[in-house]
């Protein structure tokens, strides 16, 4: 009955570690796209080697448009983003990279180790009160990631005008077409404020921009 069991147990393992092992074989015609000219391109542009951040890009094989950065500032786009032309792309390839330039992902851990800190203070004060931080603590990273999404968003803009010739207009046009295709942000629990606010905010660094004034 034992080796019955040890059996079925090791082709289970085998199972699991086969489906892990998988590979994602990615499709030609997101190969045929410049998405890794234009992410080296950007990754140049942002100085993230001077920073010594040596980030990767990779495909998952989800059908919903997305992109997001990892702890190691690795890029990662879905196939579902390629449904949609270059500029897109180079949109969110640079949102991503001014993340990892900015070093969003550190500082969100570091916020929320020292909010979990800060409530284990409160909780060996208070019995019970501890457990508070399963709700402030999503409630203030999420908020701090706001925060982030706006900077990452200038960043990426300034970067598309310098390097890609990208026009503020062009990104404009690119945010509002996300923003028909995905669900909206700015809830209090959200991580990603709402499109009306994101598109505001590349608006006003470039609208705030005067030329000298003239003295007679």
């Amino acid at each position: 009955m034992k080796k019955f069991v040890i059996v079925i147990i090791i082709l289970l393992l085998a199972s699991c570690a086969g489906k892990q092992g998988t590979p994602y074989v990615v499709p030609q015609y997101i190969l045929d796209r410049p998405a890794r000219h234009d992410f080296n391109k950007a990754y140049d542009c942002l100085k993230l080697k001077d920073d010594g951040e040596t980030s990767k890009l990779a495909i998952h094989p989800s059908k919903e448009p997305n992109g997001w950065v990892n702890g190691n500032n690795d890029i990662t786009l879905t196939a579902g983003l390629f449904e949609y032309d270059d500029d897109i792309i180079i949109f969110v390839i640079t949102h991503e990279l001014a993340h990892a330039k900015l070093k969003h992902v550190r500082n969100q851990r570091i916020v929320s180790y020292t909010t979990t800190g800060a409530m284990m203070v409160v909780g060996a004060l208070i019995p019970g009160a501890g457990l508070l931080n399963y709700a402030v603590n999503p409630a203030v990273t999420n908020n701090f990631s706001k925060s982030q999404e706006y900077d990452a968003d200038r960043l990426a803009s300034e970067t598309l005008v310098t390097c890609f010739h990208i026009s503020v207009e062009q990104q404009i046009h690119i945010l509002e077409t996300l923003q028909k295709n995905t669900s909206d942000g700015g809830g209090f629990w959200a991580t990603h404020p709402a499109w009306a606010d994101r598109l505001e905010n590349i608006r006003k660094p470039h609208s705030q921009e005067v030329s000298p004034a003239h003295t007679p």
